[in-house]
């Protein structure tokens, strides 16, 4: 019985690898068709240019072709099996955009959300939606707050000024001796806000900052997609909050951002991935979440970004 069940198993993976090595003659041929050829070129000018001023239909071709490239190369979808590697490829973002010197990258991070343009509005709507929903479950100004992957820390400081009092943290040095400005800006006018800054990669901080317990609510905005390990992060999460205290996600990417966000992944080196949402639930309720439940885009089709809280039981 032993043997016919290993026969039936290595049948299983012979055709299962004939199956992929013939999806990946068929991508190569794709990648290289006349089909695909303007992207092929769009995307050898965006390696050299960050800010390439492209068409939605210009990102779909280039972004099709680097990922059936990619997929006939065996990288696609992307895999992180080196912890220490990931880690170094975010702090080196700032380093790593093509054609943008890192004071560049600095000072655009720096001027979120205060981008001219469409992302002005986006970034506000979305400071004005995690505003909302920490008024629905009851997080109120006073409240003690932890943001990972907090960036350049934009929202940690609007939330402080709001009366929040604010740790946001972040897996990058540089960043954080940027945000730390934004603590300055409010002690020089005089604002009795509070607010701080730390290091830390998200699936660690607990540990890192000896926060079991400390914090009313601890938050995630767009940030969990770029964690080396998320369901660690929501562990971690876990640790940090207070009994009967919230833990929110806040619009992160659905499945299909894996590939959306591919082209732009590849040109910054960093970890960028879609979530299901299921998987999302399911994980926070192995974390010990309670209650836990999406406060916006309950039916997201696989596409709409998702909002979730969970609350740590009494």
């Amino acid at each position: 019985m032993c043997r016919l069940n290993m026969t039936a198993t290595c049948i299983v993976c012979t055709a299962n690898n004939r199956r992929q090595n013939m999806l990946k003659k068929i991508a190569s041929a794709l990648a290289e068709s006349p089909l695909l050829r303007s992207g092929q070129e769009i995307w050898l000018k965006n390696t050299g240019n960050w800010n390439l001023p492209l068409s939605k239909f210009q990102k779909l071709a280039a972004g099709a072709y680097i990922i059936l490239r990619d997929y006939a190369d065996g990288r696609f979808p992307p895999t992180f099996e080196d912890q220490q590697k990931a880690y170094d490829a975010e702090v080196d973002y700032r380093n790593s955009l093509p054609g943008l010197s890192p004071e560049q990258v600095r000072m655009y991070d720096m001027q979120k959300p205060f981008w001219y343009g469409p992302k002005t509005r986006y970034y506000f709507r979305q400071f004005i939606d995690v505003t909302e929903a920490f008024l629905r479950c009851g997080v109120k100004p006073g409240a003690h707050l932890l943001e990972l992957g907090c960036g350049t820390g934009w929202m940690a400081e609007f939330l402080a000024l709001m009366g929040f009092d604010c740790l946001g943290t972040t897996i990058s040095p540089a960043d954080v001796k940027d945000a730390l400005t934004r603590k300055q800006s409010i002690e020089v006018k005089g604002l009795a806000a509070r607010l701080d800054y730390k290091v830390s990669p998200m699936e660690s901080v607990a540990e890192n900052l000896k926060a079991e317990g400390l914090f009313d609510a601890v938050f995630i905005f767009e940030a969990l997609h770029h964690a080396y390990d998320w369901r660690k992060t929501i562990n971690s999460a876990y640790d940090c909050v207070k009994p009967g205290g919230l833990f929110f996600l806040f619009h992160e990417p659905n499945r299909v951002h894996t590939a959306v966000s591919y082209r732009m992944a590849r040109l910054s080196n960093t970890h960028e991935i879609g979530f299901s949402p299921a998987a999302l639930v399911r994980q926070m309720k192995d974390s010990g979440f309670k209650d836990v439940r999406h406060l916006k885009n309950r039916f997201h089709f696989s596409i709409l970004p998702l909002t979730i809280v969970g609350r740590k039981p009494e």
